[in-house]
């Protein structure tokens, strides 16, 4: 173990879980309003997701997480960088990448549930609400903080 097994560890890694939580909704809010997540708010994010990352895991658990994290985002930054090649205009934001990424270091498997379950939603949305484009957050975002708390 690392960090986790001192006295205050356990305590760190909480606090920083339940900031991050928080930070994920005001970026839920804030790309609602502004069709953006600003780089301030993703270093806040990045920073607690560290935290949690490092509480209770090994090295090798450690790495497996943040390479994981990496090439999951940097697939999607190369698929976004084609699609707007290809089509002239954004598809998924680097916003959204780039907490999908902090989201990862903290839960791997409930970021990316709550990564494909908001692009389902978003797209039912839009569909049902004929809108073009909808910001990705409020439902990535809503999926990721509805997983953190039920499991």
């Amino acid at each position: 173990m690392m960090a986790a097994g001192f006295a205050g560890g356990v305590a760190l890694g909480h606090a920083a879980r339940i900031v991050f939580l928080a930070l994920v909704a005001a970026s839920m809010v804030i790309d609602a309003r502004e069709r953006r997540v600003p780089n301030a708010l993703v270093l806040a994010l990045i920073a607690c997701a560290l935290v949690v990352a490092v509480m209770g895991r090994t090295w090798a658990q450690l790495a497996w997480v943040v390479g994981s994290a990496a090439a999951v985002c940097g697939a999607l930054v190369g698929f976004e960088v084609l699609w707007r090649r290809l089509r002239g205009s954004a598809g998924i934001g680097m916003g959204d990448i780039k907490v999908l990424f902090c989201m990862m270091l903290v839960d791997p498997a409930a970021a990316l549930a709550a990564f494909a379950t908001g692009l389902l939603v978003l797209a039912l949305v839009a569909v049902a609400l004929r809108r073009g484009s909808l910001p990705l957050m409020p439902f990535f975002g809503g999926a990721f903080l509805v997983l953190a708390l039920i499991l």
